[in-house]
């Protein structure tokens, strides 16, 4: 649709927080990387949810290093006891 010129604007919407270079990876290679595609894990939620910062905390290496990564775990962790 793009490439056709059919639409002037695409929401990605959270997916953008698992794979950030989604836009440009489609882009300039036509293809993309599945696996670092949002599962819907929902930590991007549960996070700010509870005081922490949104995003993709199972698949952005960067948000599973933080504080709030560990944490996010204890969270999850205590909810299923």
């Amino acid at each position: 649709m793009v490439r056709e010129g059919w639409t002037d604007f695409v929401g990605l919407g959270r997916m953008v927080l698992a794979y950030p270079e989604l836009p440009a990876d489609t882009l300039e290679r036509g293809q993309l990387a599945r696996k670092r595609l949002c599962r819907t894990f929902s930590d991007c939620t549960t996070g700010p949810r509870n005081g922490l910062i949104s995003g993709c905390y199972p698949l952005d290496p960067y948000y599973k290093e933080l504080p709030e990564g560990e944490r996010l775990r204890a969270i999850k962790r205590s909810a299923k006891t």
